[in-house]
């Protein structure tokens, strides 16, 4: 009996093998068996990835690093061995002699690909063991500058310290009131700088004099020092008997006179002090609630040092503890796990090894020194050093490497709870892990992945529409690094790709979003020429030897061997894109009709026709199978000479495959044009 099958979307994305009978499956019907070279858009359609622009070889392979400075100065950092170049989003950044500006480092490639950062402003700190803690600081495009951590006072401490008690009480005839001077005292004096942060103590100067139950109006101590460099103001503390010292004074001079003045115990100086002995370097940093947060070094996995609060270098010891004052907290558990990410939200959400915890304060009090507590949310663990957040979701890779993963706080339970993201596409991380990932949240909201065999997958995520979509990409070549960045209204896409044991930076191409096709890129390691009709192609030298395909005005031209660096067109151009071909397809679940008598999934069927529903598109082929497919027809009124306008709509392809069990639809793209398809139709009769 005739019946048409309708897949109206593909937000399910590609789904795994062994989902090929779970016609019970919500997703059954808006999900894929192959979807390569196609990204999910988040409103339904499958739309042919942008082909990668060749910005510049690389001197070898690079980690990239997205700094994001605002919205109009932003740049990907390309870690190599030792070295560091920038690139912006139309190349590289230029030193002198109009030469890449490159700039050593203290990391190698393989630290390059684990380390741990985070940006604050024109600083992005870095953690890798084994290596100080470093800040990368920018100065202009081509300035930047390492400087490695010093966990020391920011200033000296005053010297030379006296502390002479000056007898001046008087008695009612004007002699001097001879004080009884039985306690001893000791001052000591900090240094503060313009930005308000403090030196250690200075060296301690004694004094005996009254107790200060006996002290008489008139007498004093006066405590002198010599001025520190840097130093603006000084503050000064005091104690009795060998007591802890407590605060008593902040004064701009280099004096000043003690009038019995008590101390305040609950303000202390600070002890810098290394909280990192003996090159005991931390591997993941963060920032929370103004604290610069580190964590995990390789003798105390399961160690945070968080610095005080405003005061990023600041990781000494304060007695007593104030709220703003550093912390150092070691997570108790019962197996001990290195910290791979932390990432803050409401609180912060620590993934190790094993677990996933939430650093947050005891009850409804905020989070402080004073008050703090570790909790564990969940027992799945992670495996990759980098974490991310999609709106308010966190998403990791789970220990087993094979896993992606959510966590998301739920009011409910008052605790972060999560989702596998991948259970519907498993077959994609069964044999091989991601070694690197990052998220491109304009214009479709996508995690692109890089898996360790050099395939990029994707996943369109929206979790307010449920929406967990993965699609996979390749290249003639390998992918090896990947990071995004903002660039005007949507997200730069940049990849580092080894092609023939070399190494390019490269960048997706700005989506094509209809209309004129001569300037749509759908080629990789591509170059595109703008000018005056020519019809010899030059500087190629990065793809010699390989067959390049070719659109020009629009039109595709045939393949061409690159020899000498050059290609000769069959006619003159003025906009031609150059570069390496890739494959499209896209292949629909087998095709089942569910009805009164049950699905269909045992029996034989017959596909007739397909209506496919495409949006500004060209160049495709379909039918029943890769291995024979039929041209769709493009051309209508255009003139002769001219290259076919891309179509919107409808077209039928009639299929002459006999009956099967099992029937897909595929629809395949091999040429440089676009192509999104939005629906498909496929006109079926079951066998009974």
């Amino acid at each position: 009996m005739p019946s048409t099958a309708l897949q109206s979307d593909f937000t399910a994305g590609e789904l795994s093998p062994s989902l090929s009978a779970r016609v019970d499956l919500a997703k059954y019907n808006k999900g894929c068996r192959t979807l390569k070279n196609f990204m999910v858009q988040a409103h339904g359609g499958a739309v042919k990835r942008p082909g990668f622009e060749l910005l510049d070889s690389l001197p070898g392979p690079a980690a990239l690093v997205p700094f994001v400075f605002n919205q109009d100065q932003t740049y990907c950092l390309c870690f190599g061995d030792n070295w560091l170049r920038v690139a912006m989003h139309d190349g590289f950044v230029l030193g002198d002699n109009d030469e890449p500006y490159q700039l050593a480092t203290p990391y190698t490639y393989a630290q390059a690909r684990d380390f741990s950062f985070v940006q604050s402003a024109d600083v992005l700190f870095i953690a890798c063991y084994g290596v100080r803690p470093q800040k990368l600081k920018r100065f202009d495009h081509a300035q930047w500058e390492f400087e490695a951590m010093e966990f020391t006072a920011p200033l000296d401490a005053p010297t030379n310290l006296s502390a002479v008690f000056i007898n001046g009480a008087k008695n009612s005839d004007g002699s001097t009131s001879t004080a009884q001077t039985t306690s001893p005292y000791t001052y000591t004096v900090t240094s503060l700088n313009a930005d308000g942060k403090e030196s250690g103590l200075s060296t301690g100067a004694n004094v005996t004099g009254p107790a200060s139950n006996n002290w008489q109006g008139g007498d004093y101590i006066v405590i002198t020092w010599v001025a520190a460099a840097d130093a603006v103001e000084y503050r000064v503390y005091k104690s009795a008997f060998g007591g802890r010292p407590g605060y008593v004074a902040t004064t701009g001079d280099t004096t000043w006179h003690d009038y019995n003045t008590l101390p305040s115990l609950s303000e202390g100086a600070p002890d810098y002090q290394d909280p990192f002995p003996e090159d005991d370097f931390p591997g993941v940093v963060a920032l929370f609630e103004q604290r610069l947060v580190f964590a995990s070094s390789q003798n105390r996995p399961q160690t945070i040092w968080m610095s005080k609060s405003g005061d990023y270098g600041n990781f000494s010891v304060y007695t007593p503890l104030a709220a703003d004052s550093p912390i150092e907290m070691t997570i108790a558990s019962q197996e001990v796990s290195a910290t791979n990410w932390i990432i803050a939200l409401r609180s912060l959400i620590m993934g190790t090894s094993s677990m996933e915890w939430e650093i947050a304060g005891q009850g409804d009090a905020a989070f402080s020194a004073m008050n703090k507590k570790a909790t564990p949310q969940s027992y799945w663990g992670s495996s990759l050093k980098r974490a991310m957040i999609v709106g308010n979701a966190i998403l990791h890779v789970a220990s087993s490497g094979s896993q992606v993963r959510s966590l998301q706080y739920e009011f409910a339970a008052d605790s972060y709870n999560g989702m596998d993201l991948s259970i519907m596409a498993a077959h994609l991380l069964e044999m091989e892990r991601i070694v690197d990932w990052t998220y491109q949240k304009n214009p479709d909201s996508i995690i692109w992945a890089v898996r360790s065999d050099g395939a990029l997958l994707g996943l369109t995520y929206q979790a307010e529409h449920q929406i967990a979509a993965w699609h996979q990409h390749d290249t003639q070549g390998s992918f090896r690094a990947i990071c995004s960045m903002p660039h005007g209204f949507e997200f730069s896409l940049f990849a580092v790709v080894e092609r023939g044991g070399f190494f390019f930076l490269e960048r997706a191409a700005e989506r094509y979003l209809g209309g004129e096709a001569s300037g749509a890129v759908f080629l990789d390691c591509s170059l595109t020429y703008r000018g005056q009709p020519i019809k010899n192609l030059t500087g190629l030298d990065h793809l010699e030897g390989k067959t390049v395909g070719i659109l020009a005005d629009g039109a595709v031209q045939p393949a061409r061997e690159v020899l000498n660096g050059m290609i000769t067109l069959d006619h003159k151009a003025s906009v031609v894109t150059v570069g390496l071909p890739y494959m499209a397809d896209l292949e629909t679940m087998p095709v089942e009709v569910v009805g009164k008598d049950g699905a269909s999934v045992a029996l034989k069927k017959q596909i007739n026709a397909v209506d496919i529903v495409f949006r500004d598109s060209l160049g495709v082929k379909a039918g029943l199978s890769f291995d024979k497919m039929e041209e769709v027809k493009w051309r209508s009124d255009e003139p002769y000479g001219n290259p076919p306008a891309p179509f919107s709509g409808m077209k039928q392809i009639i299929t002459n495959k006999l009956a099967d069990n099992i029937l897909t639809v595929c629809v395949r793209s091999d040429l440089p044009t676009p192509v999104t398809v939005l629906a498909i139709v496929s006109r079926i009769t079951v066998h009974q």
